[in-house]
């Protein structure tokens, strides 16, 4: 009985260490896991825009608590002219990862989280100045990104993580004239090209 017990408290033991080891290993799969699926969605969105020539929006509300991604079909931009703009898909950033900043962290290199706008996890900007889009964010049938109102392309950045957890920092970038997205993977300090 006395080995028996030894035994069980030696496997409970090393099964306490594995988890250990393998928790910041999960976390960056969920991590990356994030980064894919907002990288697809707006690659899906622009490439939908294109190929069947209509503004598609794209929105990153947060709902109870849930991030999401909402890709939407604007059949007409005139309010109230009749047309329904159907929602094309509504995707979940899965697990605890959130819309987030994490302190300390610097910008991407592509530069869009511009501090004058102030601190959002999701922030996009009319391309070249600090002034935050007054519209919804469109992709027209040319692949551009652009603001609704003014029709100006807009750059941004949408960020992904943990709480507090520097090296689960995800960030997807937009290039509003191209609408060429990139991701970018944190290593606790700094960016790399995901």
């Amino acid at each position: 009985m006395v080995e028996l017990a030894v035994v069980c408290m030696i496997i409970c033991i090393i099964a306490a260490i594995a988890v250990i080891q393998l928790l910041p290993s999960w976390h960056t799969a969920q991590s990356d896991d994030a980064l894919r699926l907002v990288l697809d969605q707006l690659r899906q969105a622009r490439e939908y825009s294109i190929a069947n020539r209509r503004y598609v929006q794209v929105s990153f509300p947060t709902v109870g608590g849930q991030a999401e991604v909402v890709i939407t079909q604007w059949n007409t931009l005139t309010p109230g002219g009749g047309a329904t703009n159907p929602v094309l898909s509504t995707t979940y950033v899965e697990g605890p990862l959130q819309y987030a900043l994490v302190t300390g962290m610097p910008d991407t290199p592509d530069q869009f989280n511009t501090p004058s706008v102030g601190s959002s996890p999701v922030q996009f900007k009319i391309e070249g100045t600090s002034t935050v889009p007054v519209g919804n964010m469109l992709f027209q049938s040319d692949g551009e990104l652009i603001d609704s109102v003014t029709n100006l392309p807009i750059d941004g950045t949408i960020s992904i993580a943990l709480a507090g957890n520097a090296s689960s920092a995800r960030a997807v970038t937009v290039m509003g004239a191209t609408g060429r997205v990139h991701g970018w993977r944190s290593t606790g300090a700094s960016w790399i090209q995901f």
